[in-house]
């Protein structure tokens, strides 16, 4: 069966009757889409929750199978829908040209943001320092440029920028920025029946366990990190 034929077969059936994809040039649209986002395989792999090898393996082309959930995972880290990710190889080279358009979205200090009364998108154009293109899904994505109270070295240091995503939803293990009145962290969240932990970046801080009634709080928001990229 030849490649354009089971993609066909995958428009017309439920992704939950699809086992697996044998695709062979994936992993080229795979890098091609990560690299437009101006992403590593490292932070690739925290967001779609894929081992980094994994990712290695698939854009080389050293791993032909993968599982349609896999696949679902690596598309919606990325923003683009399953069937952009598993098009027919050919097109490619047919059409050279961005699959898709990148939005520009604001660019905002640190210090600017925090005191921002109300950050609603239309309050972060008016006060954004730039302009930076993305692939976010988002409608009210923007970045912070990170400074000081905002970075843990290696992995957020001072003026990387730092993709926002307030309208995804996070998960277990997500990157999330945690605003309060009495804490503002970078750290992974996970969450169980009774309490919610915060894993900070900074291995010199402590985790924080915060229960339900916590996050309730009118002066809490938990933000999604979807990218840290190294730009300024």
């Amino acid at each position: 069966m030849s490649s354009k034929i089971f993609i066909h077969d995958i428009a017309k059936f439920s992704p939950l009757r699809v086992k697996q994809i044998q695709m062979k040039s994936i992993g080229r649209r795979l890098k091609y889409f990560r690299e437009q986002m101006g992403i590593s395989q490292l932070e690739f792999s925290h967001r779609s929750g894929i081992s980094q090898a994994s990712i290695a393996r698939i854009e080389s082309d050293q791993q032909k199978n993968l599982k349609t959930e896999t696949i679902r995972k690596l598309a919606d880290s990325l923003g683009i829908s399953l069937s952009q990710l598993i098009e027919d190889p050919s097109i490619i080279k047919e059409e050279p040209a961005p699959y898709v358009t990148p939005k520009m979205l604001p660019v905002i200090k640190w210090d600017k943001f925090k005191n921002l009364k109300f950050k609603r998108v239309s309050s972060l154009k008016d006060s954004a320092h730039s302009f930076e293109p993305s692939l976010s899904s988002d409608q009210n994505a923007f970045f912070i440029i990170a400074s000081a109270g905002l970075f843990s070295a290696p992995m957020v240091n001072e003026g990387d920028l730092l993709l926002i995503e307030p309208g995804i939803p996070y998960k277990d293990g997500d990157l999330v920025l945690f605003l309060s009145d009495d804490l503002t962290t970078l750290g992974r969240i996970y969450g169980y029946p009774m309490m919610t932990i915060l894993l900070p970046l900074s291995k010199e801080s402590t985790p924080h366990v915060l229960k339900k009634k916590d996050l309730r709080m009118p002066d809490v928001r938990i933000l999604r990190v979807s990218e840290i990229r190294k730009k300024y």
